[in-house]
């Protein structure tokens, strides 16, 4: 919710004489109403049977105070003049995000929460908004804001799983969540308890069987997995490496071992035995999306910009709007030599980023003052 939410509400009293019976709500005339000021609320009409800019400026204040000391009559009062308020919340949280229109849509969540603090659908809500922000400020490469988003779609996720009330599409959500986050234990739980119920959606069991698949049956919940992969993922690098040769020695054929010695040694600067292990994943099936970003960082390193290359465009295959990928990619053409090949990335990047900081100090490097 907007800083200055708060400041455009105003405070109307209802007059003496007011029929306070709205339909199946009765107004109590000691609590006043807090309306949206449009430069006209001051005037508002208690005979006009409109109440958008009441609710309007009840969601405000539930979404910035939800403990108000009459928030549940206000609560009252929304749900009973607009009883699907929280599923058009959701809906619109949803369209906000597809849109990438983040303000708008953390605006719809804020007044969702605030609306329905205990409800299961409008905490899978925030789950699935928290989790969309993540991924995009993980993409854009902005790791602090990325993280409080991660931190909070944890926080919601760990407690719908937990909820025997909560929609059953929430555990394979949270699944997939906590499997991209790493936490391969919790991902693999969520997946089963998912799968545990017959009927679902075709798309979610799917991928709830493959994270069971990778998870279970490819040993990423394995406890030398577990643990090289806790060690690399804390910048321990050595200690990664080492617990990544076990778990290989125990299952040569994986995928997921030969990707965790890639990482390991990247990590340490190897870039040659980087290179090959993450070819080495690669052969054995592995396609991931952090392979291709580990494989184009090698070869960028050992200065085989054309595989860097290929490797970003694998990325930007799947995802075409990443700008960090974007950004990467035009540094990689700066870096081999090819000018105005790094600046029609630029420019690509700074149409869906204007002040990507990465961009904006190639354009300087360039001497382009202007797009």
């Amino acid at each position: 919710m907007r800083a200055d939410a708060l400041e455009r509400l105003i405070w109307i009293d209802i007059p003496e004489g007011s029929d306070t019976d709205i339909g199946p709500f009765t107004l109590d005339p000691g609590i006043p109403l807090p309306i949206e000021d449009d430069g006209e609320s001051e005037d508002f009409d208690f005979t006009v049977p409109s109440w958008d800019a009441v609710i309007g400026g009840v969601l405000v204040l539930l979404a910035r105070y939800p403990a108000h000391e009459h928030a549940d009559y206000y609560r009252s009062f929304v749900l009973a003049l607009e009883p699907d308020m929280v599923s058009d919340l959701a809906e619109k949280a949803e369209e906000y995000g597809f849109e990438k229109d983040w303000e708008n849509a953390e605006d719809a969540i804020s007044a969702l929460l605030g609306l329905s603090p205990l409800s299961p659908e409008a905490r899978f809500a925030g789950a699935r908004f928290y989790d969309s922000r993540w991924e995009w400020e993980r993409r854009r490469g902005d790791a602090r804001i990325a993280d409080e988003y991660a931190a909070a779609a944890e926080a919601a996720y760990g407690e719908l799983v937990s909820d025997p009330r909560a929609p059953r599409d929430a555990r394979c959500d949270a699944g997939v969540f906590f499997y991209r986050r790493g936490d391969f234990s919790r991902a693999l739980d969520a997946a089963q308890s998912y799968l545990e119920v017959p009927g679902g959606d075709e798309e979610r069991e799917r991928e709830a069987r493959r994270i069971v698949r990778l998870c279970r049956d490819e040993g990423q919940t394995d406890e030398t997995y577990l643990e090289a992969y806790a060690a690399l993922n804390s910048g321990r690098a050595a200690e990664g490496v080492r617990l990544a040769e076990e778990f290989r020695a125990s299952r040569p054929e994986s995928r997921h071992a030969w990707f965790l010695l890639g990482w390991g040694y990247r990590l340490l600067g190897d870039w040659e035995a980087a290179r090959g292990a993450l070819e080495g994943a690669r052969e054995r099936g592995c396609r991931d999306y952090e392979l291709y970003s580990e494989t184009a960082v090698c070869a960028r390193a050992l200065g085989d910009y054309d595989a860097a290359i290929d490797a970003l465009a694998e990325i930007l295959r799947r995802d075409p709007e990443n700008v960090k990928i974007i950004s990467n990619m035009a540094v990689v053409m700066m870096e081999k030599g090819d000018e105005s090949e790094a600046l029609r990335w630029i420019r690509i990047a700074l149409v869906l980023e204007p002040d990507d900081p990465v961009c904006t100090q190639l354009m300087n490097e360039l001497g382009v003052c202007q797009i």
